[in-house]
């Protein structure tokens, strides 16, 4: 008996192995021109290419040069499940469109302990109703009165900048907190008079934290990872960003009665009433409400302080940019005037130059879906249940579209050589439904800081060119040094 039964499991397995095999092969031919794309080697079972993750010390950044430059792009990464890369502008608009590709790649799981629910990564259905609240908080009266903030607080920033001893990312960092505190929360902190920003660290520390997650088999799992360093680390410090946030909710609830709150609408909706917009809402909780604004705080906190760190180098390198910049702020403002939302569309050349800061240095180098039905493109088709990167930092420095592309030239966003391109060819911002929520409002404060900056300012730096900075991946990219920048006043 034991010698049939031990056939009979035999021969149950080879119908399995067998089965399997030939479903996995009509599933290649079907699939023949996605699955002939070129892969990084070695691919392992169960890790896939987690060797290469491992080979750059798991900075995304690092990895996605190294397959652009060895590999080729699109291609297939396996991280471990098989991933679609591509950078192509083409290709971009249809995945960042397409209703059946709205879901976000399954590697954003490593953000679900800490923002689950949230826009960034909430299944589709509940992100819909979510977005069309969240946005009423980002209409244009909100947006335009915003400009007020950034000009109450731009003299003590470049206070801050005339003594040159302070960390330049960290100094916009608090300036930016500042400012989106102000603007959503109706609350002003002051972090940029506090030499060391508990909130700002907790969100920067967070971010690289579960940066390190990312192609690391171990530390994706949930469960293994809350038994790491890492993980107990994180927990930690997410704990008193939610605990900080926690307390402005009190606070506000007893300020505002329930009455206000039942009349909350778009029309009134003014400089600071995000936060009483989520509260208002019978269908949102304190949780909910603690991991946004903990998102958004942090998306508005570290993407906008290094694109500001980023162009200020930029123009650090290039003097006769800068002039032009200057120049442009002192004939449209003058030196002293403050700058008005009204005047920002009027600095055409202001804006042309932190655009191409955000083709160069994108400061947020990818972004990833999920297909939950086959995409088709052109001559290929990815297959349903497949992640998506856009790789968002080989589309800003290909060569078809920007020839020489680590040149720093402003006149690549004049409206003539923007035509030249497809849409989605520049993507600071991601694309489609799901594209940054805050855009507007990031190019807004950069426009208005910047170009308060400049006039004040002769910016100078050491770098003689990009190629002598070193960068990293903590979620945003960021750089794995201190930005070198600096600010002598300008005469009169």
């Amino acid at each position: 008996m034991i010698e049939i039964a031990a056939i009979l499991v035999s021969l149950l397995l080879i119908a399995i192995s067998t089965y399997s095999w030939i479903k996995e092969k009509n599933h290649k031919n079907k699939y023949k021109d996605f699955y002939s794309l070129p892969t990084p080697k070695p691919v392992l079972p169960i890790i896939g290419n987690g060797l290469l993750f491992y080979k750059f010390n798991y900075n995304i950044v690092k990895v996605s040069e190294f397959i652009s430059e060895t590999v080729g792009n699109p291609c297939v990464i396996y991280m471990p499940n098989e991933t679609y890369c591509t950078s192509c502008p083409e290709e971009l608009k249809i995945i960042l469109n397409h209703p059946d590709c709205l879901e976000k790649g399954s590697f954003y799981k490593v953000l679900n302990t800490t923002f689950k629910q949230t826009l960034l990564i909430e299944s589709v259905s509940k992100w819909k109703k979510n977005r069309k609240l969240v946005s009423k908080g980002f209409n244009q009266k909100v947006l335009d009165s915003s400009v007020e903030s950034f000009n109450t607080m731009g003299p003590n920033l470049i206070e801050k900048l005339k003594k040159n001893n302070e960390d330049l990312v960290y100094l916009f960092q608090k300036f930016t907190l500042d400012n989106f505190t102000e603007n959503f929360l109706n609350i002003n902190f002051n972090f940029l008079d506090e030499k060391e920003s508990e909130f700002v660290d907790m969100i920067t520390n967070g971010e690289k934290t579960m940066a390190r997650r990312i192609g690391n088999l171990i530390k994706m799992n949930d469960f293994c990872y809350n038994f790491t360093g890492d993980g107990r680390y994180l927990n930690k410090i997410m704990a008193q960003a939610f605990d900080f946030i926690q307390k402005i909710l009190t606070n506000k609830r007893l300020e505002l009665n329930e009455n206000y709150f039942s009349h909350v609408e778009t029309k009134e909706l003014r400089r600071g009433q995000l936060l009483q917009l989520l509260l208002s809402d019978k269908d949102t909780t304190d949780e909910y409400i603690r991991k946004e604004l903990v998102l958004l705080a942090g998306a508005a906190t570290d993407t906008t302080a290094y694109s500001m760190a980023f162009t200020c180098v930029l123009l650090g390198m290039h003097p006769d940019i800068q002039k032009k910049v200057y120049e442009e702020v002192i004939n449209i403002v003058g030196k002293d005037k403050e700058i008005e939302h009204n005047i920002l569309p009027s600095l055409k050349y202001t804006e042309m130059a932190i655009n191409e800061s955000l083709r160069l240095l994108p400061v947020i180098p990818y972004t990833g879906r999920r297909s939950v039905a086959d995409i088709h493109l052109g001559t290929k088709v990815i297959p349903a249940g497949t992640d998506i990167v856009c790789f968002l930092f080989g589309t800003h420095r290909s060569e078809k579209w920007y020839p020489n592309p680590k040149k720093y030239d402003p006149e690549r966003f004049s409206p003539e050589e923007v035509a030249k391109r497809p849409q989605y060819a520049f993507l600071p911002f991601s694309g489609g439904p799901r594209n940054c929520i805050g855009w507007k409002y990031a190019m807004m404060n950069m426009k208005t800081t910047i170009a308060n900056i400049v006039r004040h300012f002769h910016i100078t730096t050491k770098y003689k060119s990009i190629d002598d900075m070193d960068f990293e991946s903590s979620i945003a990219m960021t750089t794995t040094h201190p930005v070198d920048c600096h600010f002598k006043i300008r005469e009169q």
